[in-house]
């Protein structure tokens, strides 16, 4: 929701948000024609992935990161819609979206499924699950504890990310080398 909320946000307040965005847009234009950004697979896997990183190591800011750069990616991409025809917008998203686009989404999910991870992790180590009143738990012991009861969430978030980066190399190759082509038929 975080992600898809902001986008048709971003599609049918255009007009509003004109003014924030256009400089956002411009930018991103202007990357790809100084070379900045370019459509080859390498350049787009490596775009894609350090924003997949950055949803999962958001979670050491309470998802905050995470939460805005999902919103932030939404609200952008609603809005470039607004940018050309509706069609050649689809035929230009569409081919490599479909693995992009939830990549995205799931590498978000993997950065909430961490912090769940983090949240836990650090109680068991602050409120251990004694045996007794009387006996003291060292520090090794509770961080020993404190993994192995909560690792399933670790497991998942890395499994998660993992994932998501499977789904952004498949999503840059159609990028790369099929997007443009299968949109030059329709176009």
């Amino acid at each position: 929701m975080l992600f898809l909320i902001p986008m048709f946000f971003g599609y049918f307040f255009a007009p509003y948000i004109s003014g924030a965005m256009n400089p956002m847009v411009d930018s991103f234009r202007e990357r790809v024609q100084q070379g900045d950004i370019q459509l080859t697979h390498n350049s787009i896997f490596f775009n894609n992935i350090y924003v997949g990183i950055i949803l999962y190591c958001g979670a050491i800011t309470f998802c905050l990161i995470t939460a805005s750069v999902l919103i932030t990616n939404g609200v952008f991409i609603g809005y470039f819609a607004t940018k050309m025809p509706l069609y050649s917008f689809l035929l230009l998203t569409l081919p490599h979206g479909i693995f992009e686009i939830p990549a995205i989404i799931i590498a978000g999910a993997s950065g909430f499924v961490m912090f769940k991870f983090l949240v836990e992790f650090i109680k068991d180590i602050a409120y251990p699950k004694a045996i007794s009143d009387e006996v003291k738990i060292s520090v090794k012991h509770r961080i020993t504890n404190s993994l192995n009861n909560n690792i399933d969430r670790l497991t998942q978030s890395l499994a998660l990310l993992g994932f998501s980066a499977i789904l952004l190399v498949i999503a840059a190759f159609i990028e790369a080398y099929l997007t443009i082509s299968i949109a030059n038929l329709f176009i």
